[in-house]
Formats: C-alpha cells, sequence, structure tokens
C-alpha cells in the first residue's frame, strides 16, 4: 500500500473513533434521588428508559446532555460523572448489590432483598 492510501486509511480510523468518544453510555439502573415517589428507579436501555412506576419513552444523548421523551416524562439531564442530573431530581447508578426496596407504582413495593 502506498504511503497516501495508508494515511487516508488512518485518518478515517481515526475519524471514526474520535465521533464515538463523545458518546458515553448510559445504559443501566438507576435509583432516582428527590422523585415524587420514594424508591423509584429508571433503567436506560439502548434508546428506551423505564421508571419501575410505569413511566417510559426513548432518550438521545447529545454531548453530557441525555434528552428523555416521553409521555408522563420528558427533560434533560447533565451528565456530573456518573450521575444524570435534571432541575427536579438526579439519577444515580444503582449498585448490583443494592437491596433497598423499589417502588413498582400502582403495582407497589418490591422487597429487593
Amino acid at each position: 500500500m502506498r504511503a497516501g492510501g495508508m494515511a487516508a486509511m488512518l485518518a478515517a480510523t481515526l475519524a471514526a473513533l474520535l465521533a464515538g468518544c463523545g458518546s458515553r453510555s448510559v445504559a443501566g439502573t438507576y435509583n432516582v434521588v428527590d422523585a415524587p415517589v420514594k424508591g423509584a428507579t429508571v433503567t436506560f436501555g439502548n434508546e428506551s428508559f423505564s421508571f419501575s412506576t410505569g413511566a417510559s419513552g426513548r432518550y438521545e444523548v447529545s454531548g453530557d446532555q441525555v434528552i428523555l421523551t416521553g409521555d408522563m416524562v420528558s427533560g434533560t439531564f447533565r451528565r456530573d460523572g456518573d450521575r444524570l442530573v435534571g432541575d427536579r431530581f438526579t439519577f444515580v447508578p444503582r449498585a448490583a448489590d443494592d437491596r433497598s426496596p423499589v417502588n413498582l407504582g400502582p403495582r407497589g413495593m418490591s422487597d429487593a432483598r
């Protein structure tokens, strides 16, 4: 391969890697702090979110902003370390060994033990 072709391939690969750097995943389960309902959690999948209380919708990540769009919940959250901070409440990653009860909305509370 000629030097010019190698440089072009290297530049394209580097550009692809850099494009993905700003879009860290938010996938996972978070405890909702300061929520109107005690014990609520939210789980983020690839493109959708679901609260333990029943609300759900879609989200997108734009830089350090996470934009939620749903029927009952919508808004913009900013990343603050591993937390997502909004105007009304904050999402804090739920530890795998967290045994605190989860609010299941109209279905009641689960005993997470």
